[in-house]
């Protein structure tokens, strides 16, 4: 675990440091970056120092995005903090007519092929649907072999996480709805924290920004390989991430002039 001095020496190194805070945006992942994860998803809160810091961040940042595969509702109850952003489903958009259909039977087909593996369950969601396996001993190339066949022939693909498994459109994801929504924000500084597959694209694409930037990735046993690649600092798990996010509180509010 990385200490406190060396949490903020990889924050002041940062070249978005630099950036005055009322430029920077920040993007976060929820589940395994803010929260830690657990067997039923419905049981996952927030780390209170997590939410503490984004409750001050907000006050001060251009902008503060919680981007979660989580539906916008789930994030609503989970995140009850005024301003921040909260966007539900990776950001994709509602599907075009053909992948909403085939999603719709998809989600018939794989709702009975389950029946036969105790342990895994379906979460239907607007623009994607999630297999979630941590309930069985299946890895995830299995559990996607598994599915694979009702995946050939449809427009759809299948992204695998921590023990779960994303269905939505091909190319869609996080990476591509940053793509979308921040050169219109025109930031700064972006700052981003996650820790799945997921987030790999979001990792790629904030990696490739002209503007300073800041991937950080937030580790644990189950993070597949490679995953932090364009990251320019790892922290361990949801409890790290939490420190250094208030490392960026710390110096946000420090350099921000009370008003007379």
């Amino acid at each position: 675990m990385l200490q406190t001095d060396e949490l903020l020496d990889a924050w002041r190194k940062s070249p978005v440091a630099a950036v005055p805070p009322s430029e920077v945006v920040l993007v976060t992942d929820f589940d395994g970056t803010l929260a830690e994860i657990v067997p039923d998803p419905a049981q996952t809160v927030a780390r209170p120092e997590a939410l503490q810091a984004l409750s001050r961040l907000v006050r001060v940042l251009a902008d503060v995005i919680v981007l979660s595969s989580r539906t916008t509702g789930q994030l609503e109850q989970l995140i009850p903090i005024s301003g921040v952003r909260l966007i539900g489903d990776s950001g994709m958009a509602a599907p075009r007519h053909a992948h909403k259909s085939a999603l719709e039977q998809f989600n018939a087909d794989v709702a009975v092929l389950l029946e036969r593996l105790p342990g895994a369950w379906l979460e239907v969601k607007p623009a994607s649907s999630a297999i979630h396996f941590r309930g069985t001993n299946l890895s995830g190339e299995e559990m996607l072999a598994f599915i694979q066949p009702l995946l050939e022939g449809r427009p759809l693909a299948g992204y695998l996480g921590r023990k779960v498994l994303e269905v939505h459109a091909p190319k869609a994801g996080k990476g591509t709805a940053l793509a979308a929504l921040l050169p219109g924000m025109d930031p700064g500084g972006v700052v981003c924290f996650g820790d799945d597959e997921n987030d790999r694209s979001m990792f790629e694409y904030v990696s490739s920004m002209d503007v300073p930037h800041l991937c950080v990735g937030v580790s644990s046993p189950e993070a597949p390989a490679h995953l932090f690649d364009h990251c320019d600092v790892v922290v361990s798990g949801p409890e790290e991430a939490a420190a250094f996010l208030n490392e960026i509180v710390g110096w946000a509010e420090g350099a921000v002039q009370p008003a007379n």
